[in-house]
C-alpha cells in the first residue's frame, strides 16, 4: 500500500488496488530498506507444525533481524527454532510458561533493533510477498499497518463474534470507521519503532489500549489486505468459539480502551 496522506486517517483502498496486492513482488529495494530497517517479530507456542514455514517466509524480506519468542510450548517448537537457528542468525527468547496471546509482542519490541516492525505469529503462514505491503506502508509514511477487515455492515457474521463487534465499536468511537474491524489484536501488522514510543512499548500487552492510544495521538493508522494461508496443530485465535477465557479477556481489553477514551474527556 501507498504512503498515507496527511492527517489522521489511512488511504482507502482501490478495486485496482486490491488486484495489485495478489501480485505484490519483493523488489531488490525493497530487500534492501528490509535489510536495514526491518525487525520480524514472531510469537511461538504450538506451533511445530507450521513454524518452520514460518520462518522460511520470515527470510524472504531481508530482514536485518528475526526475533523470536517462543513461551509456554509443550510440543517441539523450540527444537524446531533452534534447529532452524543453526543455519539461520535468529535471536531467540524462550520462556518454560505461556506470556498469554499479547505479552510475547512487548518482550519482543524491547529487543527490536530496528525502526519498522513485523509482528507474526507462528500459527499462521502468510506468504512473504503478502507481508511485504504491511512493511512498505510504514516506509511510506504509515504509523501502523494492520490487517484489513471488513466493517459490521459488511459483513454481518461478525454480528455473531462479539470481540469483532467491539472491535468496529471502538474503531468507530475514535472516527476511524473506515477500519472496520481491522485491529492490532490481529495479526499480521507493522508498526514504526517511533509510534511504538508514542504509544508506550508496555501498552502493547494490551492491544486494544494501545489502539485505542495510537488513534487518539491521531497516528496514521491504515489497514492492508492479506492472503493468509493457515496450517495449525491448534485451533487459531480468530477463529476460536469465544466461549471461555479469550473472549473474555478480549471483551475486558475493550472496555480497558473503551475506558480510556472515556478518560480523556474528564
Amino acid at each position: 500500500m501507498d504512503g498515507v496522506p496527511n492527517g489522521k486517517k489511512g488511504p482507502k483502498e482501490s478495486a485496482k488496488g486490491r488486484k495489485a496486492a495478489k501480485n505484490v513482488r519483493i523488489s531488490d529495494v525493497d530487500k534492501v530498506e528490509n535489510q536495514d530497517r526491518l525487525s520480524i517479530i514472531i510469537g511461538v507456542r504450538q506451533d511445530e507444525k507450521t513454524v518452520a514455514r514460518v520462518l522460511k517466509q520470515a527470510e524472504k524480506l531481508y530482514p536485518r533481524e528475526i526475533v523470536v519468542v517462543v513461551h509456554g510450548s509443550r510440543d517441539r517448537s523450540l527444537e524446531q527454532v533452534l534447529a532452524y537457528s543453526a543455519t539461520h542468525a535468529l535471536r531467540v527468547y524462550a520462556y518454560p510458561y505461556a506470556l498469554g496471546e499479547d505479552v510475547w509482542r512487548a518482550i519482543g519490541a524491547r529487543e527490536a533493533a530496528g525502526d519498522v516492525w513485523l509482528f507474526l505469529e507462528a500459527e499462521q503462514i502468510v506468504a512473504a510477498q503478502q507481508l511485504q505491503p504491511f512493511v512498505r506502508s510504514c516506509y511510506r509514511g504509515t504509523d501502523i499497518a494492520l490487517r484489513q477487515e471488513r466493517a459490521f455492515l459488511e459483513n454481518q457474521k461478525i454480528g455473531q463474534d462479539p470481540v469483532r463487534l467491539a472491535k468496529c465499536f471502538l474503531n468507530c468511537l475514535l472516527e476511524r470507521s473506515e477500519l472496520g474491524s481491522s485491529s492490532m489484536d490481529d495479526l499480521p501488522f507493522a508498526m514504526t519503532r517511533k509510534a511504538a514510543a508514542s504509544i508506550g512499548t508496555d501498552h502493547l500487552f494490551v492491544p486494544a489500549v494501545a489502539q485505542a492510544i495510537a488513534l487518539q495521538k491521531e497516528l496514521r493508522v491504515t489497514s492492508v489486505r492479506t492472503v493468509r494461508e493457515r496450517v495449525t496443530a491448534r485451533e487459531p485465535k480468530a477463529a476460536q468459539a469465544r466461549d471461555g477465557t479469550s473472549a473474555l479477556t478480549d471483551l475486558g481489553d475493550h472496555l480497558e480502551a473503551l475506558s480510556l477514551w472515556q478518560a480523556k474527556d474528564k
